[in-house]
């Protein structure tokens, strides 16, 4: 939801600048996401009209135009934009100027002089594209500073609104919460009432009134072809997020933004004017949309329909056959109450989302439909002339939730919110929030406007005090009960260290949706499924994760294309199976080993450097012994750098090197490595047992061997394990030669290991029986052999 406060300030007076005003709205509930000025060009660009325009002598793309900027007297500028013309207003950028940041100075092109520049929109930077110059209104006044005219010293705040606040999806319900904060009131604005100028009127049958109470039309015949939006109510629509498309249009999206109430306006000329029906769609029936998507409708989607069939999907979106065109001079506007769970049922079954549905699924104003056809009409009108007929409005109350009166007592709110607030103070936000308000002997019976659907029952309003009082007033106070501390295994690894050990290697903790895009699962896991969400917020969040990897992928890339050089990204959380939910944890790295050094070079990761990280998180469990990575093919990895992950023979776990055609976005020299493990074989110790150091001396002795290239290492270290005896106190690998000769068809590997005994001195003799029984089985089980 966006809102400028250059037409917030129409609604309501306030001294609060722009950082003070979203801090306050943020702290009474309207989280102000960002807030951002709008775009400016220099002072010295004015509003300017061509008087006349003749062809240059020595360019034929370019043409002599005599513009006038009120200023008594004519400048000549050279121009080369095809749509310029004779009448026409444009922003002039006068000598002395900067544009793009280039100075405009008087100069000559071709030979001939030229005072100024014609300007589009997207030379003076108002966030367009279009080459076009800028038109502007035939009523801009000559002369006056663009800015000035087109109101640009102005501010746009983000709102993130939760779904219960539907009545600030508006202007005026936001100046209604400034007003609440900033201790004023509204300013006075007179409803409109626009008197009939003729009987024409378009009949209404009602076929489902449980999902449109309330129903409001009026038709306007002979609208002005050649009108067109003007530039004040163009600049607001921008601002808030809309583009300009037609007058009409353009009015109800207007009134839309200004009162929280959609509208639609429909071309009488197309629809069959004898009866507008609203009802439930039949099996069968089509309606293609003013998007041009052709739906196949089935039974109960909620529709407005002539006695052709429908015309539009109700509360979403208008039937492309009955839409507003150029040729349009007669329109029927309609304003209704459509309930929630209507419109969430369309937007559900087509998986559409508009503004007009935004606002209805989470319900508005239900008395507000004939104040908006009024107020549209008064601009049509205004805009684009029209005789109109009258309002008709079908209200059908008892499908309408009635506000509910409800009882606040003072002592409660204060017991509940820890503080005494003063009894006029409670009262006077009780006011300000309510339709009225009683005063009984423990408190107020309240009722709430017609548009809060949020207050309900006695916390609602506590609530609503607490927020205007202001959260920030509310003391903070330690609980006064006994802590009760729970039994903790000396087994269990603490979350905390986990994330702690996983930081301290360089990693950055991100929290992803558990849904995810289908495709890219897809690529990561072929075959895995996942379980398909019925109403997905978006199409690429349409699947739960069986993975974390489409999280941390697209959180990788999201920082890939700001050009970091090293990345590395670990997320805690769930995965939806068939046989269940499982936590895992996961991570993704990426780019160089540590960060740039005078003394140092650089090197990029490897697989072995995602290896040893997995090590030393498994240091916390004290089983990294116990731990085996196995080259195997992995689904999503790359065939040559996966390895599955093993405790105790168990899998727990994948890594390796992402397959380059699931990133085809980055680099082709570079790689980058995930990982993704069990979070509860992690989160369990083994238990160290301590033992006496022994007083006895130990025997060290280096073992160097030649075994095949393609013998895994792991499996020579088990071996020396197994045979060498209980004395073997330390095992070492500390080379890796592969260069013996030049087929590389073997290597050279070289362990140290220490005995030691702890109640008595180790001969040699007993130590060297040992190495030739690790020889024996290396060369039976490996086809080792000591390195000459």
């Amino acid at each position: 939801m966006l809102v400028n406060t250059e037409w917030l300030r129409e609604w309501v007076s306030f001294d609060l600048d722009v950082d003070q005003l979203a801090k306050r709205l943020t702290m009474a509930g309207l989280e102000v996401d960002s807030f951002n000025t709008v775009a400016k060009c220099d002072e010295k660009v004015v509003v300017g009209q061509v008087t006349s325009i003749k062809f240059h002598p020595s360019a034929d793309a370019l043409k002599v135009c005599s513009v006038t900027v009120g200023q008594g007297s004519e400048i000549q500028i050279v121009c080369g934009a095809p749509d310029v013309k004779i009448g026409g207003k444009y922003p002039v950028a006068l000598p002395g100027s900067v544009i793009g940041g280039k100075e405009i100075k008087n100069t000559r092109i071709h030979s001939v002089e030229s005072s100024g520049m014609l300007c589009s929109a997207a030379e003076l930077e108002f966030g367009e594209t279009s080459a076009e110059l800028m038109a502007l209104s035939d009523s801009a006044p000559l002369g006056i500073s663009v800015n000035a005219y087109l109101q640009r010293d102005d501010y746009v705040l983000k709102f993130e609104l939760t779904p219960n606040r539907a009545d600030c999806l508006s202007i005026r319900g936001v100046a209604r919460e400034v007003a609440i904060i900033a201790n004023t009131n509204l300013e006075r604005r007179e409803e409109s009432c626009v008197a009939a100028q003729s009987d024409s009127q378009i009949p209404l049958r009602m076929k489902n009134p449980e999902d449109c109470p309330v129903f409001c039309r009026r038709v306007i015949e002979n609208i002005r072809l050649d009108a067109v939006t003007p530039d004040w109510m163009k600049e607001r629509l921008q601002r808030v997020g809309l583009r300009s498309i037609h007058p009409i249009v353009d009015i109800t999206n207007y009134v839309m933004m200004e009162l929280g109430q959609p509208m639609h306006a429909f071309d009488m000329e197309i629809i069959n004017a004898s009866e507008i029906i609203v009802r439930h769609s039949q099996q069968g029936e089509k309606l293609v949309l003013l998007d041009g998507e052709e739906l196949d409708l089935d039974e109960g989607i909620l529709l407005i329909a002539d006695r052709t069939g429908p015309i539009a999907l109700a509360g979403v979106m208008g039937g492309e056959s009955s839409g507003i065109h150029e040729t349009t001079s007669n329109i029927m506007l309609e304003a209704a109450f459509f309930t929630p769970h209507a419109i969430r049922r369309s937007v559900s079954r087509f998986g559409m989302h508009t503004d007009a549905s935004h606002r209805f699924e989470r319900g508005v104003d239900p008395t507000g439909q004939q104040s908006a056809i009024e107020r549209a009409t008064e601009l049509i009108l205004n805009i684009a002339g029209g005789n109109p007929g009258p309002t008709q409005e079908f209200r059908f109350d008892n499908f309408i939730k009635s506000p509910q009166q409800c009882n606040v007592r003072h002592a409660r709110l204060n017991r509940i919110l820890g503080l005494e607030i003063p009894y006029n103070a409670v009262e006077k936000i009780l006011n300000s929030v309510s339709e009225s308000v009683t005063v009984v002997s423990d408190g107020w019976q309240v009722v709430p406007p017609a548009y809060r659907f949020d207050l309900a029952e006695e916390h609602d309003y506590v609530e609503e005090v607490a927020r205007i009082f202001g959260y920030y007033k509310i003391p903070s106070r330690l609980s006064q009960k006994a802590g009760l501390f729970r039994n903790q295994s000396e087994r269990a690894v603490n979350q905390v260290s986990v994330r702690e050990r996983i930081q301290s290697m360089g990693y950055h903790e991100v929290i992803t949706y558990s849904f995810v895009d289908p495709e890219l699962q897809a690529k990561i896991q072929p075959g895995s499924g996942g379980f398909f969400l019925e109403n997905p917020i978006a199409e690429n969040m349409s699947v739960m994760r069986t993975s974390l990897w489409p999280g941390l992928i697209g959180a990788f890339l999201e920082n890939y294309r700001r050009s970091k050089d090293s990345i590395r990204l670990f997320e805690i959380g769930s995965v939806f199976l068939p046989d269940g939910e499982v936590n895992m944890l996961g991570g993704i790295s990426f780019g160089n080993v540590a960060p740039v050094q005078w003394g140092a070079g650089q090197r990029r990761l490897d697989f072995f450097d995602v290896k040893g990280e997995l090590e030393r998180l498994f240091d916390l469990t004290g089983k990294t012994d116990a731990i085996e990575f196995k080259p195997e093919r992995c689904e999503g990895l790359h065939p040559g750098c996966s390895a599955g992950v093993y405790l105790d023979d168990v899998q727990i776990g994948v890594a390796g090197q992402l397959h380059p055609d699931v990133l085809a976005e980055v680099n082709s020299n570079d790689s980058v490595y995930v990982y993704e493990i069990e979070l509860e074989t992690i989160l369990d110790r083994k238990l160290n047992k301590y033992i006496a150091i022994s007083r006895y001396p130990s025997v060290t002795r280096d073992l160097s061997l030649v075994i095949n290239a393609g013998q895994r290492i792991s499996e020579i270290t088990s071996t020396i394990r197994q045979f060498a005896g209980d004395a073997l106190e330390n095992l070492t690998l500390f080379d890796v030669y592969c260069e013996i000769d030049d087929k590389r068809d073997v290597m050279s590997v070289a362990y140290r290991l220490t005995y030691r005994e702890r109640n008595r001195t180790l001969t040699d003799a007993e130590v060297d029986v040992s190495i030739q029984k690790i020889l024996d089985k290396l060369i039976y089980k490996h086809n080792a052999r000591l390195r000459a």
